[in-house]
């Protein structure tokens, strides 16, 4: 009679968004009989089988991931087989975070602990897939006409950003008087590195479609403001934890709170705010192409 294995792979519950926000964990246990196999090959055959077991926690958690109010990443498998063999990709890819093993009633149990990333802020996810990158190409950006543009700024904001910038060598003006003092107050004042998106109230969640809006509709960003693959969404649990991220929203963000939550769950954010957003933005850089955002969730 052939010797056989028995091995159990319980299936855990425990499968969870870290604490970072960064990070999609699931736990799995794996269990192997000591009275079968010698020690050393009863741990690694236990420690096998929960990783089995939480690569399997992994997928189901990775599935319910909203990418919009109505939609979870099994809805873009179930729609495109790219992004469900990028999804089976990384998870492939995923990496263990914690194990254990211990000998129990007769049997080696082991836990094994393991994660995949939602995106880059985590310092162990800035060389690996994210889910948001995998995402994006999927996802429909705003055609031009819905996007928010210099057309839609209040004259004195509209004439700064018009406004030809004077050269880098250029004397100074003989007087003060001569500057446009409304568009040197605008100026001044929009000096910023990155946008901190303050969401706590609206009980925001994580999700891979993000857009921030006007309550008219122009969009001021989303997946279409940066280019395809790129490091776009960044998540916090506090307004100083993302003012901590500044290799992300440098040292003077923008920070907002959006006044409400749109139809699609987008951010919908003042006229005013968007008028600075827009102008800061167009000052500094596009800060906003290069996806220097971080947005303050509740709950977490």
């Amino acid at each position: 009679m052939k010797r056989w294995i028995w091995i159990i792979s319980l299936l855990s519950c425990q499968a969870t968004l870290a604490n970072d926000l960064s990070m999609i964990t699931a736990e799995g246990f794996g269990f192997s009989d000591a009275n079968r196999f010698s020690e050393p090959q009863a741990r690694l055959m236990a420690l096998r089988a929960a990783k089995i077991d939480a690569q399997r926690n992994l997928l189901e958690v990775i599935n319910g991931v909203r990418v919009t109010a109505g939609t979870t990443v099994k809805d873009m498998m179930l729609e495109s087989d790219i992004i469900g063999t990028r999804v089976k990709g990384m998870l492939q890819g995923s990496f263990e975070t914690d194990s254990s093993v211990a000998f129990e009633d007769g049997s080696w149990v082991a836990s094994v602990k393991m994660a995949v990333c939602m995106d880059k802020s985590d310092a162990l996810c800035r060389a690996k897939p994210t889910l948001a990158s995998i995402t994006q190409p999927s996802l429909i950006g705003a055609p031009a006409e819905a996007r928010y543009a210099v057309s839609d700024l209040p004259p004195v904001e509209a004439a700064v950003l018009k406004t030809p910038a004077a050269p880098q060598n250029a004397p100074e003006p003989a007087s003060t008087e001569l500057l446009p003092a409304a568009g040197a107050e605008v100026a001044v004042s929009n000096r910023a590195t990155g946008l901190i998106l303050d969401a706590r109230a609206l009980n925001y969640t994580p999700m891979l479609d993000v857009r921030v809006r006007t309550g008219s509709g122009k969009e001021l960003y989303g997946p279409g403001h940066v280019p395809m693959g790129s490091d776009w969404l960044h998540w916090a649990p506090s307004i100083v934890s993302a003012n901590e991220m500044a290799n992300i929203v440098g040292d003077a963000p923008l920070v907002m709170t959006p006044e409400s939550l749109g139809e699609a769950t987008e951010l919908v954010i003042s006229d005013n705010d968007a008028i600075k957003l827009f102008t800061s933005n167009t000052l500094n850089g596009d800060f906003l192409a290069a996806g220097k955002v971080v947005i303050v969730v509740a709950g977490s």
